[in-house]
């Protein structure tokens, strides 16, 4: 009977390349296949026009919307019918935050996708030892025990 013995390397690529493989599936698949629209701004917590403009800018006729509502050029018509002017603290905004998840989704995803890799080369210099190593003759013993020979 021959036997060879599974070397430390072998074992890391065994046991790494199913848990980071399984992570980074679960990371890469949240990011593409994710549902893009639970990541809006709650309604609750709906910014001001001024909170957003780092992020974006709306015009009106080639005309910032900012300067729209400084002259109250814009109305708008109540439930009750009547007219009054729109200013900038009726104006509430809801941003999707999808983008900045899915970027975090997938800088972790690189993480784990960098695990995944040293885990197969792991996994394949560990083979080519486990194969390249040859295998020890073992000899029976009394007591039905086997014992490896070595020389």
């Amino acid at each position: 009977m021959m036997t060879r013995k599974i070397n430390a390397v072998l074992l890391v690529g065994l046991i790494g390349t199913p848990i980071a493989g399984s992570l980074f599936g679960i990371d890469y698949g949240r990011a593409i296949w994710g549902d893009d629209q639970i990541w809006w701004t709650p309604k609750e917590s709906a910014l001001s026009i001024d909170q957003t403009r780092a992020s974006f800018r709306i015009y009106l006729e080639d005309e910032p919307l900012d300067d729209h509502l400084a002259r109250s050029s814009l109305t708008a018509l109540g439930q009750d019918g009547m007219a009054y002017f729109v200013t900038p603290d009726l104006i509430k905004v809801r941003l999707n935050n999808w983008d900045r998840t899915k970027a975090s989704l997938l800088h972790t995803a690189v993480y784990s996708a960098f695990a995944l890799g040293a885990s197969l080369a792991c996994l394949v210099l560990g083979l080519i030892q486990f194969f390249a190593e040859p295998a020890v003759p073992q000899r029976r013993v009394a007591g039905g025990q086997a014992r490896s020979i070595r020389r």
